[in-house]
């Protein structure tokens, strides 16, 4: 697919979006989002923390903050014990990771849809292949 398809040095010119959920603050996020998908596979906020190279209490302050912000329970929780504790997504937080997934697709595909509209001439993709190679 012409020029716009040909790797350079640092890969295929393209677009890199990020999503985040606003109201005065950021509420929600690339990471809040992974978080909770950790949560999700593991059934622990400790070792999605640790897959994630955070602190637990960081991790704990995140969804705290998100919770209180967005004004419902992402997380129940189950202390530990004989039985082992963990954390699970309550329904309102699988409702807001599914919708904030299919809303950074959409985003996604609406900004690479965007890029080839306004960027895709030949010159101008080669020029600026040509002088990305060049750094």
């Amino acid at each position: 697919m012409d020029n716009l398809s040909s790797e350079n040095k640092k890969g295929p010119l393209g677009t890199s979006v990020q999503v985040r959920l606003t109201a005065q603050d950021i509420i929600f996020g690339p990471g809040k989002a992974m978080l909770l998908e950790y949560i999700e596979a593991t059934g622990s906020m400790q070792e999605a923390c640790a897959r994630m190279e955070l602190s637990y209490s960081k991790g704990s302050r995140m969804i705290k903050k998100a919770e209180k912000q967005l004004g419902f329970r992402l997380l129940e929780r189950r202390i530990g014990g004989s039985g082992g504790g963990g954390s699970r997504l309550t329904p309102e937080a699988k409702d807001l990771l599914k919708k904030y997934q299919a809303l950074v697709q959409r985003v996604r595909e609406d900004a690479d849809k965007a890029f080839r509209e306004i960027f895709y001439h030949k010159k101008y993709v080669k020029k600026m292949i040509e002088e990305t190679k060049e750094l």
